[in-house]
This record gives structure tokens, C-alpha cells and sequence, in this order.
């Protein structure tokens, strides 16, 4: 599927959650960005879009607007038919059934494997990207990188690899998910840092016997994060399209600017992560401040425009 074709289903898939009301094909095609085209167009790219929602198993609910007309007719998703329980679910089970249906995402079963991340994020809120925002497990060797760390965090063997051009050797401390993204944390000559998992270029391999170190007793993970992350956090304020932006508009709060634009503030710790969570959206959200993101974005368009 392609990337144009995700980002249009999910944000149609985000405007039937919102609505209260029944929205007609008319308003979904003003306001659901990705609809182009002549009229005839965009009816075969709707009726397409709602037949792969319906397989995916998502259900959309058609009503009539007026009982005088049984023409004039809505469209929604009830949130009540599209979520899961919060309940049924432990955090870590929750992680784990992310982590097993991201692994048949190129099977046979990808169809069902999408529709069970789409409900899976429902717990915590619509996705606005179908892979920025959802732990990456996608080929065996991405797989086994995981395994390798996740087993070298419990059993301590030392680990090496190569990170940014340079060879790393490290004690690893822990694992976490940021933005979707594995990250590890390790010790290395004596300084704790944090490495992304997606950047380790070829093997992670495993170093000496098991419980080749000690972990500090006083090393807590979940306060580690707390200080990285808030020593890390920027503010960036965005102005945001009305009606567009449906997944940002489901976790941040918006201030009205004019009849054409809302403005919004988010906190974001991870310069790459934001960025492409910008661009996906195109011309409809763009940046005010800080400046050095603004440059960024610049950098990335002039990218790839020019390939």
C-alpha cells in the first residue's frame, strides 16, 4: 500500500472516530486531506477506502440524514466498535501484542495485522503514522537484534556493535520505546547513554560470558528517562489547517488563529521524530517556532526534491 494511500485511510479513519454526527461524502472530501480529483474520482477512491476499512474489520455505520430523502447519506465509526477495553490489558501485555502483530506486518496476515495495531493504539489514541509511532519489529534480522538485546540486558553479557561510524563497546542497562523507535541504554566508558536500536549498523553481537558486569544497584530505568527526557524537551508551536491534522488534534489542544488556521503546541525530545511527524502532513501543518526546526524541515524538503 502506498504511503499516500495509508496516510488518506487513516485520516479517514480518524474523521469518522471524531465526528458526532454523520459526516456526507461532501464534507469527508473537504475535510479528509487526501481526496483529489474530479468528483467521479473521488467517489471510486471513497467507495474503495470504505470497502478496505470493512475488511480490515473496522465497522463504519451509514445512516440516513434526512428519513425524507434516503439518498441524502452519513457516514461514522462509533468509537465503541473500534476500541478495545483499556481494561482487558496490562501495559507490557499490551507491548507484546504490538511487538507480535508488527512481525506478521509483511505476511499473509498483514490485513489482520493492521487492523489489530489500529486497535491496539486506540488504547492510548489514534496513530498519526503507520510507522513512526508503533515499535518496529518488521524482518528476522531487525527481530534478532531485539532478542540479542533484550536477552544481553537480562543475562548481562557485554555488547558491541557499530553506532554513527564508530566501533561501541557497552554494559546494557535497560530497553525502552520512544516514538515508536527501540532505544537501549547502556553503559559505555563510564557515561550511560541511550542508543537507537535502528541505527546500529550490522550485528549486535554479544561480548564474553553472561554476567560479565554488574548493574549499579542504584540505577532505576524509569527514572533515568524521567531526567534524559526532560533535559531533552523542546516546545514547538505549529499552525495546523482546520480540518486537517485529525491524529495531532486528538492529543494536543488547539487555540482558534483565524478562519483558516489553529495553532497548537507540542513537547517533542527526538529532532527526526517530530520532523517526519510534520512532513507527513504536508502543507497543512507548518512551523512557527523554534527556528532551528524550521531549517530542519527546510533541509529535509530541499532532500527531497531533489532526491
Amino acid at each position: 500500500m502506498s504511503a499516500q494511500k495509508t496516510e488518506r485511510l487513516i485520516n479517514l479513519t480518524l474523521a469518522l472516530l471524531a465526528t458526532k454526527k454523520y459526516l456526507t461524502k461532501s464534507e469527508i472530501f473537504n475535510t479528509v486531506a487526501g481526496y483529489t480529483g474530479s468528483p467521479e474520482t473521488m467517489e471510486r477512491m471513497f467507495e474503495r477506502d470504505k470497502d478496505e476499512l470493512r475488511e480490515l474489520g473496522i465497522e463504519i455505520e451509514v445512516g440516513g440524514l434526512d428519513p425524507l430523502f434516503e439518498d441524502d447519506q452519513g457516514y461514522l465509526i462509533r468509537s465503541e466498535t473500534f476500541q478495545l477495553d483499556s481494561n482487558q490489558f496490562e501495559n507490557e501485555e499490551l507491548l507484546y501484542l504490538t511487538m507480535a502483530v508488527n512481525l506478521w506486518h509483511d505476511s499473509a496476515l498483514q490485513a489482520n495485522s493492521k487492523a489489530a495495531l489500529l486497535k491496539i493504539q486506540s488504547l492510548s489514541g489514534p496513530i498519526e503514522s503507520n510507522s513512526v509511532n508503533l515499535p518496529v519489529i518488521r524482518d528476522a534480522e531487525n527481530s534478532k537484534t531485539l532478542t540479542t538485546a533484550f536477552e544481553s540486558v537480562e543475562k548481562r553479557f557485554a555488547l558491541n556493535f557499530q553506532y554513527k561510524g564508530s566501533e561501541r563497546n557497552v554494559q546494557p542497562y535497560g530497553l525502552y520505546i520512544q516514538d515508536g523507535f527501540w532505544y537501549l541504554v547502556a553503559n559505555e566508558a563510564d557515561a550511560i547513554k541511550s542508543f537507537k536500536l535502528q541505527r546500529i549498523d550490522g550485528r549486535l553481537k554479544k561480548v564474553g560470558k553472561e554476567s560479565s558486569f554488574t548493574k549499579p544497584a542504584e540505577f532505576d530505568l524509569a527514572t533515568f528517562l524521567t531526567i534524559s527526557r526532560s533535559a531533552k524537551k523542546e516546545i514547538a508551536v505549529l499552525r495546523v489547517r482546520k480540518n486537517q491534522g485529525h491524529a495531532l488534534r486528538s492529543k494536543y489542544a488547539v487555540t482558534e488563529i483565524d478562519d483558516e488556521w489553529d495553532q497548537m503546541s507540542l513537547e517533542y525530545g527526538f529532532d527526526q521524530e517530530i520532523i517526519q511527524t510534520i512532513l507527513w502532513y504536508g502543507s497543512n501543518v507548518l512551523v512557527e517556532r523554534p527556528e532551528k526546526l524550521r531549517s530542519d524541515i527546510k533541509l529535509r524538503l530541499k532532500e527531497l526534491i531533489n532526491g
